[in-house]
């Protein structure tokens, strides 16, 4: 029989894969003297088996179509709390349940007669847990057997609960990459000491060429020194606990040498709240977006300026602030006067409703995303 220890070592494999819980349950049913196992999901209207050990492709099919509508234990599995390990013998060795056509046609053509149960998770309308079908030559468990169900199953819970947070971590990041991607920006989520989270394709590519950003040692750094000590403060402030609410990151230069203009980098913290997290210590501390300004962002511009109603000048100041240019910069490479763009600038941040230009480029790559009309859905 496999040992207690190694079982749990293996139950904790299956946090980052998956594929192996079918080997925890087939090891828990060798365990246990089970005839057969799964870990099954009930779901409003819905049925779900996985992890399959001993029962017929058929009949895992059966349930999930017909069977868990009719099952007798269905509403007991549903008051399950994870963690909790309870025999099925009160229920399978009535009368009710032996003359059920859950019993003949189903359990019994399978050669099972008991169950034990593990809860795995419970929610809203939902549960998951783990089954164990016994014969009718071995009903319920031998005290070593439930002893070892009662030590496996905290690990068995928080296992299911840290795969569930990892799926949906996945998802939301899966999600997100996808938004930026369609949004024509590189982007990284990178924790307060500047490790990188997360990097969507154009952000990959940056790191690949090597021209502004590297990787060092799984964190973010520029091709040079200083750039690097400035995107590090900014994300030591992003990472800040109590984060003052007007300190919303910044805008690095990034050389790449070779007579090309510098990538620009815009820099902004991410809220708590919002942020995708398995552990507190993998909580991203900021988002950067870099921008290459000789490439073109012009449908980003043009949905932007539909959206808060900008002029055309106004979008032609916008551009230049977003690729990294001061005001000053700006009017010298549109040709108009300093005068002339600050007064742009100033009735640009009354329509979008904000005070400078840091505020003004967090909300430009807020409404940049797919999905968002312009109000913020990601930062806060």
């Amino acid at each position: 029989m496999a040992s207690e220890s190694d079982l749990i070592g293996r139950i904790y494999d299956c946090i980052f894969d998956p594929a192996r819980w079918e080997e925890v349950v087939t090891r828990i049913v060798e365990a246990t003297g089970s005839v057969s196992g799964a870990i099954i999901t009930h779901r409003a209207g819905a049925a779900h088996l996985t992890a399959l050990c001993g029962i017929d492709t058929f009949y895992a099919d059966a349930y999930v179509r017909h069977y868990y509508k009719i099952n007798p234990l269905a509403a007991a599995a549903a008051t399950l709390s994870p963690g909790e390990v309870r025999a099925g013998t009160p229920y399978t060795q009535t009368g009710y349940f032996r003359a059920s056509a859950f019993y003949n046609e189903f359990a019994r053509p399978q050669g099972w007669a008991d169950v034990i149960a593990i809860g795995l998770r419970r929610e809203a309308a939902t549960c998951a847990f783990m089954t164990l079908d016994k014969s009718p030559d071995a009903i319920g468990l031998e005290p070593k057997e439930w002893h070892l169900l009662e030590a496996l199953a905290p690990h068995l819970k928080r296992a299911a609960e840290l795969n569930q947070l990892l799926s949906q971590s996945r998802a939301m990041m899966d999600s997100l990459g996808a938004a930026v991607a369609a949004a024509g920006f590189a982007v990284f989520l990178m924790t307060g000491d500047c490790r990188i989270l997360f990097a969507n394709a154009k952000a990959e590519e940056f790191l690949r060429r090597g021209a502004g950003l590297r990787r060092e040692r799984g964190r973010l750094a520029a091709a040079t020194p200083a750039p690097t000590s400035r995107l590090q403060a900014l994300a030591r402030a992003a990472a800040r606990p109590a984060r003052a609410e007007g300190d919303i990151g910044g805008t690095i230069e990034l050389p790449r040498g070779q007579d090309r203009p510098p990538l620009i980098a815009h820099v902004i913290p991410l809220a708590a709240n919002r942020t995708v997290s398995i552990f507190d210590f993998d909580r991203p501390a900021a988002a950067v977006f870099v921008v290459d300004p000789a490439a073109k962002f012009g449908g980003q511009l043009r949905r932007f300026a539909s959206c808060f109603r900008l002029t055309a000048a106004e979008t032609r100041v916008l551009r230049e602030i977003v690729g990294g240019n001061g005001l000053r910069a700006a009017a010298a490479r549109l040709k108009i006067s300093p005068a002339t763009a600050h007064t742009h600038a100033i009735r640009i941040f009354a329509k979008t409703g904000t005070s400078r230009q840091t505020e003004l480029i967090r909300l430009f790559f807020e409404a940049s995303l797919p999905g968002s009309p312009g109000a913020p859905v990601i930062f806060g």
